[in-house]
């Protein structure tokens, strides 16, 4: 298992992945967007899934982007 962090475009599209994490009962947790990173909403959701599923997690609209968690850093997966 991997750490993804997501940016959003806004706080809506935060609350409606989170909505969409609680019914899949996916081990995640909403925080403020570290320093390093921009985003447009202020919030990110932090999530441990295996790689490649990560994706699966994507709302058109409403994700900005995709970081994989690597040690202290992050990697870019995926902008949208």
């Amino acid at each position: 298992m991997a750490e993804y962090l997501y940016l959003f475009h806004s706080t809506v599209g935060v609350m409606q992945t989170r909505k969409l994490l609680q019914s899949a009962k996916a081990d995640f947790r909403v925080a403020d967007i570290p320093r390093t990173l921009r985003g447009g909403c202020g919030l990110c959701i932090r999530l441990h899934c295996a790689p490649g599923e990560e994706t699966q997690w994507v709302l058109p609209g409403a994700t900005q982007a995709i970081y994989r968690c690597v040690g202290e850093g992050f990697e870019q997966v995926a902008e949208y």
